[in-house]
């Protein structure tokens, strides 16, 4: 038998998990079809349309996500737990290749391993303005390094993807020299990413294996198709705002605690079970309603592959209580241990200093976040949402 096309106004709201009014404002927008029933006062709404936009939701209802869908050559997400960089197998890259050649592998689709130095005029604006404030935490250090170092760019507006590539390379390297270093550092030209930045999140002695390991979280993070900081990214993007400015929007939503600071919240979680016990830190977390920092996703369905590749090049080196955590989650039925989790353990292993994984996070997803800018600068002002009205009709509203 054929399904029928239409729904009725309960069926249409239900399968959206909306009130009536929000259905209806999805007509007016055009959103769904919708027409008179023949010979009643009641309407009936195109099922293919109720079904197209419910799609676009992952849990349906007013309170859910909405998901924006942009067409890009850079990164598959599957929710299985797989994710590759232009076809590229992330784990693989993160084991076998370094920071710097995924970097051109997402900018330009070659996997050049060009090194990233910062002009002196770059260096020194960054360097200059950090030292203004010395007490600001690593994330805050790049927001004001950044402002400064657009500011003794003439060419910030070159928005060409060879342009674009050579301000990343430059705006990453200026970056991670304007934190604090933290231990003797013999710096040798040519230094990796990752050897430039250890010695300025840790005090631990760094070693051909520590190296690797920061070096594959920083592959592992480059970019996440449209996290919500990317998207930000993409939209500055959009308007055609400069380099600077797009990583700007996408550090200021990184900011959030349930982006770029949940690493941090993650720690928090290791050292309180480190002091009480898993089972404490876990059971008073669910006690007051909260989430558990470091476990689940919102797309990968059964496990991130991004930790998995960063616990085995870990190790054994890892605090005790970080598996005792995975054992009770595990043991309860609860989310799987997320890229989040994976760098606490790290950062509480090597002491990294307070703010170290957002900092790690934002010089990752710089790389990400102009990759998706090179992408976007091909077009112009593509994103204009609108929204739902479902509050007071304008004829309620009484003038007083």
């Amino acid at each position: 038998m054929a399904t029928d096309p239409w729904m009725t106004s309960e069926q249409a709201a239900q399968r959206l998990g909306v009130k009536a009014e929000t259905l209806y404002a999805y007509v007016s927008r055009g959103l769904i079809q919708s027409e008179k029933v023949p010979g009643q006062r009641r309407s009936r709404f195109l099922r293919a349309d109720v079904e197209r936009h419910a799609s676009r939701s992952r849990r349906g209802g007013r309170s859910a996500g909405f998901e924006v869908v942009v067409e890009t050559e850079l990164t598959l997400l599957e929710p299985a737990g797989r994710l590759s960089y232009r076809g590229w197998d992330v784990a693989s890259a993160a084991t076998e290749s370094t920071f710097e050649a995924v970097a051109s592998w997402l900018w330009t689709g070659e996997a050049t391993p060009t090194p990233f130095v910062a002009s002196d005029a770059m260096a020194s604006a960054a360097r200059s303005a950090v030292a203004v404030l010395p007490e600001l935490p690593p994330i805050d250090r790049f927001r004001t390094a950044l402002a400064a170092m657009r500011h003794v760019d003439p060419f910030r507006a070159d928005r060409r993807p060879s342009a674009v590539a050579d301000t990343a390379r430059s705006t990453v390297a200026a970056l991670v020299d304007s934190l604090d270093l933290l231990a003797r550092h013999d710096a040798r030209a040519g230094a990796s990413v990752a050897e430039r930045l250890w010695p300025r999140i840790t005090a631990a002695k760094p070693s051909a294996g520590r190296i690797r390991l920061l070096d594959a979280v920083l592959v592992l993070l480059a970019d996440h198709e449209l996290a919500s900081s990317t998207f930000a990214a993409r939209v500055a993007a959009s308007t055609w705002a400069d380099p600077y400015l797009v990583l700007q929007a996408g550090l200021a939503v990184l900011g959030g605690p349930l982006h770029g600071g949940a690493s941090e919240q993650a720690r928090g979680l290791v050292r309180e079970a480190s002091e009480t016990s898993a089972a404490e830190a876990i059971g008073r977390r669910l006690g007051n309603g909260e989430r558990i920092p470091g476990f689940g996703h919102r797309v990968y369905e059964s496990a991130d592959p991004r930790a998995d590749v960063v616990f085995r090049v870990l190790g054994d080196g890892v605090p005790p209580v970080v598996p005792e955590i995975a054992a009770v989650m595990s043991e309860r039925r609860l989310p799987f241990p997320n890229i989040d989790f994976a760098l606490a353990a790290a950062a509480e292993h090597y002491e990294f200093v307070e703010g170290a994984t957002e900092a790690v996070f934002a010089v990752a997803r710089t790389v990400g976040w102009l990759a998706h800018a090179i992408e976007e600068y091909e077009h112009a002002l593509r994103f204009r949402p609108r929204a739902a009205y479902v509050g007071r009709p304008v004829h309620a509203v009484e003038s007083r």
